[in-house]
């Protein structure tokens, strides 16, 4: 970017005498025609006028007017391809240098006080829409003969469709659900390999350094092969181990199916339980960010001092009608039964819940 000429500046005050200033400054209403014939984008305008007005009173007197225009002429002209974020030095008036040490100041303190935004964890809990999507997205991926699929098939599908997901991070989560770094793997890590990615695409989660319990023992299963080479191979194998009289030492086809039902069988278990042990932290984690006066402790301590102040005015109410006071004892005691009856709801709802939690807890135990 040259640096500004005599020439410029001459030209730049003839431009900005015809404005007809006030005050030696010209507002934004004034500067808008010259703003709007330099065709540049509203939110580039916008950039180069918060530039130009340093001392941020939406007046631009000239030597700010002189910013204003050379950068809209270079813009237009092709000598920057963008606004450049802060004022080069050049371009900077000397009158105006400690206003810009000012506003970078004020700036970088500004950016120091935003708090962090901390990503989500992901929530492993699959709905079953999500596992309808997710079973499309696997059957529109290529797979092997045996039902497994392997990382470039999957991930070529998983790029066409979350875009803000890198090769990185692909790759990260390929090895979590994958921790034996098996050629392909099976539908149940290949949902939670997708899961993952489209959280780490929808709302920004970090991508967590190990699965929960469940299901890294899904994914550190042994895949049953299904290969009829394998097969034919194991077949011979029992053949050449049959006992003197001929006979063979077990019947393969029996074995074979036996363990492949067991296996189905122990998949589908895990499964369960690794959707338990998600539903289960999710209904923990949200009963304990509930607020505080939603939490049945806290709302019966309140309900029991509510009582107690009640009946210290029953108390005084009997002591003032031995005097002779008249007092209305019917409102009391309504209002103490209408007390004693929240109590009782209250209680009801929350040995509800204790029921249900440890409904949950044994059905987790019992998969197990």
């Amino acid at each position: 970017m040259p640096k500004l000429e005599q020439f410029e500046i001459k030209k730049y005050w003839q431009i900005f005498s015809g404005l007809k200033p006030e005050n030696n400054k010209v507002n934004h209403d004034q500067v808008l025609p010259i703003l709007f014939n330099s065709k540049l984008d509203s939110s580039v305008l916008n950039k180069i006028w918060f530039l130009a007005d340093i001392d941020e009173d939406d007046d631009l007197d000239f030597e700010e007017f002189v910013i204003c225009m050379r950068l809209i002429f270079d813009m237009v002209n092709k000598n920057i391809s963008s606004v450049p974020d802060e004022l080069p030095d050049w371009l900077v008036p000397g009158s105006k240098v400690s206003m810009i040490k000012e506003r970078r100041q004020r700036q970088q303190r500004e950016a120091a006080d935003l708090p962090s935004e901390k990503p989500p964890d992901v929530d492993w809990y699959m709905a079953p829409e999500d596992l309808s999507v997710y079973e499309k997205l696997l059957d529109s991926s290529e797979r092997s003969t045996d039902g497994t699929v392997t990382f470039p098939s999957l991930s070529s599908v998983i790029r066409s469709k979350f875009y803000n997901i890198g090769s990185s991070d692909m790759n990260k989560v390929w090895n979590l659900v994958n921790p034996k770094q098996k050629a392909s793997i099976d539908k149940d890590p290949a949902f939670y390999f997708i899961h993952c990615l489209r959280q780490c695409n929808d709302v920004g989660a970090k991508i967590p350094d190990h699965l929960p319990r469940a299901m890294a023992d899904i994914c550190n299963k042994e895949s049953v092969s299904y290969d009829l080479n394998d097969y034919k191979s194991d077949t011979k194998r029992q053949e050449s181990r049959s006992s003197p009289n001929g006979n063979t030492t077990g019947n393969s086809t029996t074995a074979a199916s036996s363990g492949a039902s067991s296996d189905q069988e122990i998949s589908a278990l895990q499964t369960e339980l690794a959707q338990l042990d998600s539903e289960l932290s999710r209904v923990q984690s949200e009963t304990s960010r509930l607020p505080a006066e939603n939490n049945p402790a806290v709302v019966r301590k309140q309900l029991e001092g509510l009582l107690k102040y009640k009946r210290d005015r029953m108390q005084q109410a009997n002591s003032r009608s031995r005097v002779g006071r008249p007092v209305n004892s019917n409102s009391v005691r309504d209002d103490l039964d209408s007390i004693e009856e929240q109590m009782t709801v209250l209680e009801s709802y929350l040995d509800n819940k204790k029921q249900e939690l440890q409904q949950l807890k044994m059905e987790i135990q019992s998969t197990r």
